[in-house]
C-alpha cells in the first residue's frame, strides 16, 4: 500500500500514476467508444439540417463536428443531445475504470487488470455512475420548475404581486439552494468516478459525497482541482512535445533510407490527418501561433496527387497517426482522473478521518470468500478416494476372525 501525506503533495503523483499502459488503454477504449457514438449522431443531426451534404460537412468539420453556426431543426438537436449523452457516459465509465485501476495500484494490488477495471465500471457500477449526475440534475430541474410555478402565481391580480414580494427572502434562499445544487452537479461529473471506485458503493453515495465534499471542503476542492487541471495541461504539453520530436526523428530516418518517395508519402499522410482534424488545426494555429509547430502541424498541407499504392499507404499511415494521437490525447484525461482519485482520498481523510486505502471494499471481500472456498472444495475432493481405500483394508481383520471361528467349530 502506498503511504500518502493526505495533502496537496499527493496530487503530484497523478502524472506518474496515469503514465501506465493499463490506465491509458482503459481511457483510450472509453474515449474511443464514446467519441465514435458522438460523431455518428452529430453527423446525423447535421445531415437533417437544410442543405446538409455529407461531402461538404466532412470537408468543413472532419472528425470534429460542431453545430454552433448551423441552423438545426428540433429533431437534429435531439440527435446531437444523444451524441453528447453518449460521450458524457463514456467519459464517466472510462474515468471510473481509470480511478479503480489507480485505487488498486495505490492499495498495492499490482495484478489488477484493465479487464477487471472495465468490468467493475460497466457491469457493477454502470447504472450508478449514470444515475448520480442524473439525480442531482433532477433536483435542480424540479427546484427551477418550482420557481417558474411561483412566478406564474405572481400573475394573479393584486394578490399575486403582494404575495410574491412578501416571500422574497424564501425565494432568494431557494435560488441560492439551486446554485448550490448546480455546483454539486459539476462536482459529481468529475468526482463520481473517484467516489464509486474507492468506496465501491451505489449512486446514493455518489450524490451524498458530491454535496458533502462541496459543503465541507469547498476551498480545498477548488484549489486541489485547479492543481489537477494544471498538471493535466502540463503533462499533455510535455507528452505532445516529445511525441512530435519522435515523429520528426522517424521522418528524418526514413528520408535517409527512402528518399523523396517517403517525403511525398509523409506529406500526403500529414495532409489527410490535418483535413480530418481541421477545426483543431485551425484553432491551435490561431491560439498558439509559432508554438503550434512544437506540438501539432508546422504548416498547412496542400492536396497532392500520388499513385494508387502511395495514396493507399498515405491513408494507412494517416489512420495510424490518428490512433496514436488519440492514445496520446488520453494521457491528460487519465492524469485528470487519477488526480481526482487522489483528491477524493485526501478530502475523505480530511472531512471524515477515514483512510479508504485501509478498507476492504465489497469486490475484495467477495474475492477473498471465493479464494477461501476453493481450498475447502479441493480438500473435500481429495478426501473421497482416501476413504475408499481405507474401507477394504478395514474388512480384512474381520474376515480372518470369521475364518478362525469356522475352523474351531469344525475341530469340535
Amino acid at each position: 500500500m502506498v503511504k500518502l501525506h493526505f495533502d496537496f503533495r499527493d496530487l503530484f503523483r497523478s502524472g506518474r500514476l496515469a503514465f501506465s499502459f493499463q490506465r491509458l488503454w482503459i481511457q483510450f477504449i472509453g474515449f474511443g467508444a464514446g467519441y465514435i457514438g458522438f460523431v455518428f449522431f452529430a453527423y446525423l443531426a447535421l445531415l437533417l439540417a437544410p442543405g446538409g451534404n455529407l461531402a461538404d460537412l466532412w470537408s468543413k468539420y472532419g472528425l470534429i463536428p460542431a453545430v454552433g453556426s448551423t441552423y438545426l431543426p428540433w429533431t437534429s438537436w435531439i440527435l446531437f443531445g444523444i451524441g453528447i449523452g453518449i460521450l458524457l457516459y463514456a467519459w464517466l465509465i472510462s474515468g471510473l475504470g481509470v480511478a479503480r485501476a489507480t485505487y488498486m495500484h495505490l492499495k498495492g494490488n499490482h495484478f489488477y487488470t484493465w479487464k477487471e477495471a472495465l468490468r467493475f465500471a460497466l457491469r457493477k457500477k454502470g447504472g450508478s455512475i449514470a444515475f448520480t449526475p442524473v439525480a442531482i440534475a433532477c433536483i435542480a430541474f424540479f427546484t427551477g420548475l418550482g420557481g417558474v410555478f411561483v412566478a406564474l402565481l405572481g400573475d394573479i391580480p393584486y394578490v399575486g404581486e403582494i404575495g410574491l414580494s412578501l416571500f422574497t427572502v424564501i425565494w432568494f434562499a431557494a435560488s441560492l439552494f439551486l446554485v448550490f445544487v448546480l455546483l454539486a452537479l459539476a462536482v459529481s461529473l468529475v468526482q463520481t468516478p473517484a467516489v464509486l471506485a474507492t468506496t465501491d458503493d451505489d449512486a446514493f453515495e455518489g450524490v451524498f459525497q458530491s454535496f458533502s465534499t462541496l459543503s465541507a471542503q469547498p476551498w480545498r476542492l477548488v484549489i486541489y482541482e485547479a492543481i489537477v487541471v494544471a498538471l493535466s495541461v502540463i503533462g499533455a504539453g510535455v507528452l505532445f512535445f516529445f511525441a512530435k520530436q519522435a515523429y520528426a526523428l522517424m521522418t528524418t530516418l526514413f528520408l535517409w533510407g527512402m528518399g523523396a518517395d517517403y517525403a511525398d508519402l509523409s506529406y500526403k499522410a500529414s495532409g489527410l490527418l490535418q483535413q480530418w482534424l481541421f477545426p483543431v488545426a485551425a484553432w491551435s494555429s490561431d491560439k498558439l501561433g509559432s508554438y503550434n509547430s512544437l506540438f501539432l502541424f508546422s504548416r498547412f498541407f496542400e492536396p497532392k496527387d500520388l499513385s494508387f499504392t502511395m495514396t493507399l499507404a498515405a491513408y494507412i499511415q494517416a489512420l495510424f497517426m490518428l490512433l496514436i494521437g488519440a492514445f496520446i490525447f488520453c494521457y491528460p484525461l487519465a492524469v485528470f482522473n487519477a488526480g481526482n482519485t487522489l483528491l477524493f482520498l485526501i478530502l475523505k481523510k480530511k472531512k471524515d478521518d477515514e483512510n479508504l486505502l485501509e478498507r476492504k471494499d465489497k469486490e475484495e471481500e467477495v474475492e477473498e470468500e471465493e479464494d477461501a472456498e476453493k481450498p475447502a472444495e479441493d480438500s473435500s475432493k481429495s478426501e473421497k478416494p482416501a476413504r475408499r481405500t481405507v474401507r477394504p483394508a478395514a474388512r480384512k481383520p474381520a474376515a480372518k476372525k470369521k475364518a478362525s471361528r469356522r475352523s474351531a467349530r469344525s475341530k469340535r
